[in-house]
């Protein structure tokens, strides 16, 4: 029986009970074993006296009451022991398999539950973030942005969100790769429901991660705290569309407050889904064009290898087309053939896999 483990689990089930009570506890009790195995009128007592010598504190009435009841622990027991039957793991910051990137950042969640994997840390991982309401052309950014990245071996971390998060899932899962969904509830909860097949894909090619509870609801103050864990998990963060103030750039600020790369797509100048990415970047922020900007920054190599089976043809437009997008009408004028020819040879190889359609009428290689 790990007590630590029972304790930390029970601990992280607290309604209201953040970073600053969890300070208090850390003065007033040995450590979170020592709180579990006290009795309700003993946490009474020694946060009572803590109170007479500091004059206040942050733990509330509300938080000392369920932390002194004792069928709350039990329950809590009960619930951790349910966790491998879910498929769930639970990994303490005391556990070997806690990240070593979340160490040095500032408030690190004391646990997480994990559905799958966790991100190598002998791995470059990016975290792929921007806007709920995305633009078509902001979706194909951060779909072909993180299949081209997980493609290239690279861990492709988000936080599961509709609108870019998803895209740069999915991307990534369509590339065979590894992509990780820091959550804002529980990993036992899918939320948003239009993302099911991502939230039923990634344990498989990936996994799950979250600071609360399975079974914890998506509330909306959770979605900034989980921010700092997505970019804790990476070395760089990449914007894809975001408004002055939104989520994407308090995700650009924890990273920046962590040390790491803060990559930005450049957009429309006036556009309101733009204006945060432009003034990131000029403020500092790496403006990108390709992912192989992305790739050349961490000294990603990988090889251009031509698929087998191209008629002459088909291998003329396939070296045209690259990670930029090209119209057909670029593509037909260069080789020299007709619209409709051209656009039928694109059908082809589009239902073949070999590139896609990233807006109208454009496309780029997959």
């Amino acid at each position: 029986m790990d007590i630590r483990n029972y304790a930390m689990h029970w601990l992280s089930d607290i309604p209201g009970l953040g970073p600053k009570g969890r300070e208090e506890l850390d003065v007033i009790f040995a450590d979170e074993t020592d709180i579990f195995l006290s009795s309700g009128e003993e946490i009474y007592t020694r946060i009572k006296a803590y109170t007479r010598e500091h004059g206040k504190r942050a733990l509330t009435d509300k938080v000392v009451g369920l932390l002194a009841d004792t069928g709350r622990r039990m329950a809590s027991m009960k619930e951790y022991e349910g966790l491998a039957d879910a498929g769930v793991r639970f990994i303490s910051r005391y556990d070997p398999m806690y990240p070593k990137r979340l160490e040095g950042i500032y408030d690190p969640p004391h646990q997480l539950f994990v559905k799958g994997g966790l991100p190598g840390d002998g791995r470059v991982a990016v975290g792929i973030v921007g806007a709920r309401n995305c633009t078509v052309y902001g979706r194909d950014m951060a779909r072909l942005f993180g299949y081209r990245l997980a493609r290239a071996g690279i861990d492709v971390i988000s936080g599961m969100a509709a609108g870019v998060d998803g895209w740069a899932h999915r991307g990534a899962l369509e590339a065979g790769g590894r992509t990780y969904a820091v959550l804002g509830c529980g990993v036992g909860v899918c939320y948003p429901e239009s993302n099911r097949n991502i939230y039923e894909g990634i344990p498989q090619n990936g996994g799950l991660i979250s600071e609360y509870p399975v079974r914890y609801k998506p509330l909306a103050s959770n979605f900034p705290a989980r921010n700092r864990i997505i970019s804790g998990l990476s070395d760089g963060i990449l914007i894809v569309e975001a408004r002055l103030r939104s989520g994407s750039l308090i995700t650009a600020d924890a990273a920046l407050d962590q040390g790491k790369d803060v990559f930005v797509i450049p957009g429309r100048i006036g556009d309101e889904l733009s204006i945060g990415c432009n003034r990131l970047i000029r403020q500092g922020a790496i403006p990108v064009l390709t992912p192989d900007d992305i790739l050349e920054y961490y000294n990603v190599r990988t090889g251009s290898v031509e698929p087998p089976g191209l008629t002459g043809d088909e291998r003329l437009i396939y070296e045209m087309i690259g990670d930029r997008a090209v119209s057909i009408t670029d593509i037909a004028s260069k080789a020299k053939g007709s619209y409709a020819g051209t656009l039928k040879l694109l059908m082809k190889m589009k239902k073949n896999g070999l590139i896609k359609e990233v807006y109208r009428d454009k496309y780029v290689r997959v």
